[in-house]
This record gives C-alpha cells, sequence and structure tokens, in this order.
C-alpha cells in the first residue's frame, strides 16, 4: 500500500491532497510509493511570517521532551508502531535494526540529565538561555537565532533527531526539510509532539516540508532566504546548494560527508577487540559518517584478529540483521568482489552477502559499496596508519585497547581526526564533546552582552573609567599594567 504523508506547517498539520498527481513521489524501489505535498507560495509565507517567541524555560523544554520520549518508550504506542513498520517497508530495516532506532529516539527524548549536561557543556551554563549570566565585566545571555532550516539527509535518522533537538533546547524554530531517502522520521517526531499537545509552543515551533533538489527550486530558495541559520547534512550537493541560497550573514552549519576507521593496536584480548569492530562496521550498515570503513590492525596475532572478526559479523547477522539491498546495491557488491579479486586481493565474503572483508596493503582500496564491506590492512606500524588521517575528511578513529587511544590522540588530532572513540562506541556521541570539531549549540545561539558601567573597577585597573578626564589630563599610561 502506498503510502501519503501530509505537511505540518506551525505545528499544524495541512490538508493533504487525495489526488496523488498532485503531489510529489518518491519511488522506494520495492513496489511501494510515498506521497508528499507540494510546498507553495503560501506554505512560505506562513512559515516565514509565524512569530513563535518562545518564552519557556529550559526545564519546560526538557520536561516536554520528556513527556514525548515516554510514549516513544511504550511500545505500545501507535506512532513508534507506524514508524517502526515504516522503516521496514519503505527502507529496508531489518525488524532489529527499526526497533532500535525508535529506541534510541526514546532513549535521547528522556535523558533528561543529558539535555540539560548538553545545554551546561557546549553553553558553559544550563541557565544563560533563561537569564542574564554575571561574566567578569558583563551580563551574557543566549538568545536563539530564530528560525532554523534543518536540510536533514536519509542514511541516519538519528541525526536528524540530533538536529531538530539541538534547536528546540535553545528555543529556535525548525523549519525542517526530510530526505528522500528518509522522509518519515522528521515527521514521526513532529506527529509525536502534536500528539502530546498540539497548542505547546515546541509543537508550533515545527514544520516538516519536502522539495526535489532535481525540481524546480525557487520557492524553496525563497524560503531559505528567510532563515536565521541553516544546518545542512549530507552529501556535497545538498551542502552547496545552502551555501549558494542562504543569506550571506547568516551562519550555514555544515554536516559534510566524512569516513572512519578503526585502529587496533596489538590487543591482548583479540575477541573484545573483534566485536568493537564489528560493532562500528554494522551500526547503519556503514552509511553514517561515524562508521568504520577501514580497519587497520598492529600487531603479531592478525590472522587470529581475521578469524575473530568473521565470527563477530556472523553474530551480528543474527543480532542486528543488515538492511535489504536494492538490485543496484546489490550489483555494486558483487562488482566489488570481482574487482578485488581481479587485483589479486584476498576477500572474504558471507554468502548472503552480509558481511565483506577484503584485505590489503594500507592504501589498496578499490570501490567501496558500503553494507558491511570492510577494508582489512596489516599495518607494520603507527605511521603507516597514520598518513590515512585526512583533514576535513576523517571523522571518527576507534581504537582498541582504549590505552592506545593516549599514545596516539594528540598525532591523530594535529593530523585531522576529529574524534577518538573505543571501539564498539562511535554511534555513542558522549556528552561534552564535539561534532565535526564544533559545539553545534553555540552557533545556534547569538550570546548578548551588558557590559558594566564607568564605575565598575576591573583587576587591573581599580579606578572608575572616566575616559574624558584621562584624556584632558594625559594620564592614559598611568593606569598600563
Amino acid at each position: 500500500m502506498d503510502k501519503l504523508i501530509p505537511m505540518i506547517i506551525n505545528g499544524q498539520i495541512e490538508k493533504q491532497f487525495e489526488n496523488t498527481e498532485k503531489n510529489m513521489k518518491i519511488d522506494f524501489n520495492n513496489g511501494a510509493l510515498v506521497y508528499l505535498p507540494s510546498i507553495s507560495l503560501l506554505h512560505i509565507k506562513k512559515i516565514i511570517e509565524y512569530e513563535n517567541i518562545n518564552t519557556l524555560k529550559l526545564h519546560d523544554i526538557i520536561n516536554f521532551l520528556y513527556t514525548v520520549g515516554q510514549r516513544w518508550k511504550n511500545e505500545e504506542y501507535s506512532r513508534r508502531r507506524t514508524y517502526i513498520r515504516e522503516l521496514k517497508k519503505f527502507m529496508g530495516y531489518s525488524e532489529q535494526m527499526a526497533k532500535l532506532e525508535a529506541n534510541w529516539i526514546a532513549m535521547i527524548l528522556s535523558s533528561k540529565s543529558a539535555l540539560y549536561d548538553a545545554v551546561d557543556n557546549e553553553l558553559g551554563s544550563r541557565h544563560i538561555t533563561d537569564e542574564w549570566i554575571p561574566q567578569d565585566e558583563c551580563y551574557v545571555r543566549a538568545f536563539p537565532k530564530g528560525k532554523s532550516m534543518h536540510l536533514l539527509a536519509g542514511n541516519v535518522p538519528l541525526s536528524g533527531i540530533s538536529s531538530i533537538i539541538r534547536a528546540i533546547l535553545t528555543k529556535n524554530q525548525c523549519i525542517i526539510k526530510t530526505s528522500a531517502a528518509d522522509p518519515f522520521t522528521a515527521h514521526a517526531l513532529a506527529m509525536s509532539f502534536i500528539d502530546t499537545d498540539p497548542e505547546h509552543p515546541i509543537t508550533r515551533s515545527l514544520s516538516v516540508v519536502y522539495w526535489s533538489h532535481d525540481d524546480d527550486t525557487s520557492l524553496p530558495e525563497q524560503l531559505i532566504k528567510g532563515m536565521d541559520v541553516v544546518l545542512a547534512w549530507g552529501g556535497s550537493a545538498a551542502i552547496e546548494w545552502a551555501v549558494k541560497h542562504s543569506p550571506p550573514i547568516i551562519d550555514v552549519i555544515k554536516f559534510g560527508p566524512k569516513k572512519s576507521l578503526s585502529l587496533i593496536d596489538n590487543p591482548e584480548n583479540i575477541s573484545a577487540a573483534a566485536t568493537g569492530v564489528a560493532h562500528d562496521i554494522c551500526f547503519y550498515d556503514q552509511q553514517a559518517c561515524f562508521s568504520s570503513q577501514n580497519v587497520f590492525y598492529i600487531g603479531n596475532s592478525y590472522q587470529a584478529f581475521k578469524s575473530e572478526l568473521k565470527n563477530s559479523l556472523n553474530l551480528y547477522k543474527k543480532i542486528l540483521p543488515k538492511s535489504k539491498q536494492n538490485f543496484d546495491e546489490q550489483a555494486v557488491y558483487s562488482l566489488t568482489v570481482k574487482e578485488c579479486q581481479f587485483a589479486g586481493l584476498n576477500v572474504d565474503i558471507d554468502a548472503e552477502h552480509e558481511w565483506m572483508i577484503i584485505e590489503s596493503d594500507p592504501g589498496v582500496e578499490f570501490n567501496q559499496p558500503l553494507g558491511r564491506c570492510v577494508y582489512l590492512h596489516h599495518a607494520v606500524n603507527f605511521d603507516k596508519v597514520l598518513k590515512f588521517i585526512v583533514k576535513y575528511q576523517t571523522q571518527t578513529v576507534s581504537i582498541y585497547p582504549w590505552e592506545s587511544s593516549f599514545k596516539y590522540r594528540d598525532y591523530l588530532a594535529l593530523k585531522g581526526a576529529e574524534r577518538i572513540v573505543e571501539s564498539g562506541m562511535n554511534n555513542i556521541f558522549r556528552i561534552g564533546g564535539s561534532h565535526d570539531t564544533m559545539r553545534p549549540l553555540q552557533r545556534l545561539v547569538r550570546f548578548i552582552s551588558q557590559e558594566r558601567p564607568f564605575d565598575f573597577t576591573a583587576k587591573d585597573v581599580a579606578v572608575k573609567i572616566e575616559q574624558t578626564r584621562f584624556l584632558e589630563e594625559d594620564k592614559f599610561l598611568v593606569f598600563v599594567p
């Protein structure tokens, strides 16, 4: 059965078209079609003219998110059940993968302490969005940028959730452009807000729309010109479009394509090392920027590690089955096997194409079809690994054993690695960490300062700042420390 996804404008469901000829169509290559309404000039006018002045305190925001999260935690919640069914039917997710995605949505929304700590760590105080905070010689408060546009990618549904939650925590309105690869996640989140309280200021701050970059984008170009900040996720083309059409005075926060790798440094526990690497390969089937595509092994137990890695990949085949591949993806997978074998590389492939290990020297790599295909390299030393860290391109380096991360972290960071984690933890973004070398919440607010008056004495100048008198008496240098 085909699905029609209605548009949401300022937290309200727009009347959907029953005539599918008036809607845009997404074909998921499995006979399933999704229809979405086309954005109109009226929709753009409603979004740009709508002023959602958010006077909520941070605790009100987090309590509302928690309430929504408790709905997602309930396995009988109809919105959750529908979402899991959509991921399976349209996006080819296994039951386990789809359920895990819904579980993570529940976890993110329900983790009140983590939400408070994210604001505290990134903005310096969990009170700074609610009140003026004394900081040295000023009072400072963080105000929202205003209207935030989220150009979402479809490869990692949770990235869209994170993007939206960050904007909500900083009291911004969210104009969300969903991806053709995943038109479900942001819409399901917004609908769960409507389920909870259709008139809540957070609910009313959300709009969920869609357009295709392959069609005429003149209307979306008008919409983006009314934004105060843009968060662009995905491939180079989407980010280039955002940069080209955004007003020059606003910030475009880019989450572009990156690659990640695993470094295994002569481990004592071969099994634990292999299990961690398998997780970093299998989570999201390598569709995420943090997914390991290359594994560098340093040490003498290389063959034992390879054997354990195959065992671990077979374990994940059972506990987190791979999503279904369409015909083109299967063809690329098969082509990669033939290409590598022709080049003389050793290829181990699961009989059902659930995973593939390609052995090669560091730097020798052909096609990368993703879908749990990993290049395994036996590196002589760390220097052989370091040369494959590329600034602005290498995101996550997952390391085992953890103690080795302290040996290598400075070298990795100076070369360009953006994130260092323990193997098996690449999908867990710890509170306090950076994302693509930045603290995103800082770029979603305007820090405004109210500076102290002339009679407030500074540490180095313990007198009133009477500038006219200083000029008249030519005494400026007296006060230079």
